[in-house]
């Protein structure tokens, strides 16, 4: 276990080198995602059949807070409907419930490439990417840090990143991801000085956050077209988002006497179905002992098996 912590330590370098790390690792996604989108547009030449002000209804969907996703997503929903009724079929329905599983099993492969789970180990970077742009995120590196971060600090205030204390469960799915950009901020000034030159170039490297953010929802909307991207894409979208909140929540709940605890959650037919079908992802705690383990659930075969060659001896 210290092993595990010492090595979760050495990788929360990612702003200790160079105070714009950040804002150069934004750029190369603007750059990328913005090419990409370009020669998307160029093939399928999609502001033919719609409106470029669409483009302005997409920003909702990238920023902080999920009550500003979640209105950006009824709003889309309502604009694809009125547009497109006559040329939505019912299959829309029946792939619904499968973009909603992608969307669960992209926090699911995150957390494992991270953790460097997948075989062979150049997998994991890959994953790690396509998973970042499902959620629309900073990308898989900075998840990284944040994620190495919450394992080394569970549930501690000031060091963990998105401690759900002090939050009812909707208040905490609304601002888990400010909590997590707070965090970031509070890092970085305390590397790198609380001063007016670090305050501002922090300030650039969030814009940079918001811009690589769009360029990877226009991409994503240039891709897959209003249709699919409104009432497949973002159902998947805000799963993912309600996942995350859900397990970080109902995972490390507050004790009466102030402390906490990490939980393995089975109580309910949602954590279940969720256990059954997505790796045991709800086995939170046992992902906090052996992170290196892609189905948390397999931590009580292994320590059966331990037991029984013990008695065995």
């Amino acid at each position: 276990m210290n092993k595990i912590r010492k090595t979760q330590k050495a990788k929360r370098g990612l702003l200790n080198n160079d105070p714009f790390f950040l804002g150069k690792y934004y750029l190369k996604n603007i750059l990328f995602f913005t090419l990409a989108s370009g020669v998307v547009l160029y093939s399928n030449e999609l502001f033919k059949t719609v409106s470029p002000w669409w483009v302005l209804c997409l920003i909702p969907l990238f920023l902080n807070r999920f009550r500003f996703i979640a209105g950006g997503s009824i709003l889309l929903a309502v604009i694809t409907l009125y547009s497109f009724w006559s040329g939505i079929s019912w299959v829309y329905l029946l792939f619904l419930p499968i973009a909603i599983y992608i969307g669960h099993l992209s926090a699911v492969f995150i957390h494992n490439a991270v953790h460097n789970n997948f075989k062979p180990l150049w997998l994991n970077p890959i994953v790690g990417w396509v998973c970042a742009l499902q959620q629309v995120s900073a990308g898989a590196p900075v998840f990284k840090y944040i994620h190495s971060a919450h394992h080394v600090y569970p549930d501690d205030p000031e060091k963990d990143p998105h401690p759900p204390q002090g939050y009812t469960f909707w208040e905490y799915v609304d601002v888990s991801r400010s909590l997590i950009g707070n965090w970031l901020a509070r890092q970085y000034l305390q590397k790198w000085g609380d001063s007016e030159k670090s305050r501002k170039m922090w300030e650039i490297q969030n814009k940079l956050l918001l811009c690589s953010r769009f360029a990877k929802t226009f991409f994503l909307f240039s891709l897959l077209g209003p249709k699919i991207f409104v009432l497949l894409y973002l159902p998947s979208y805000l799963s993912n988002v309600f996942l995350f909140a859900a397990f970080n929540y109902f995972s490390h709940p507050e004790k009466e006497d102030g402390t906490t605890e990490i939980l393995n959650l089975d109580s309910n037919l949602y954590f279940k179905v969720c256990n059954k079908i997505l790796f045991g992802i709800m086995y939170h705690k046992n992902h906090h002992l052996r992170p290196i383990l892609f189905n948390p659930m397999e931590m009580k075969a292994l320590n059966s098996s331990s037991k029984t060659a013990q008695n065995a001896v």
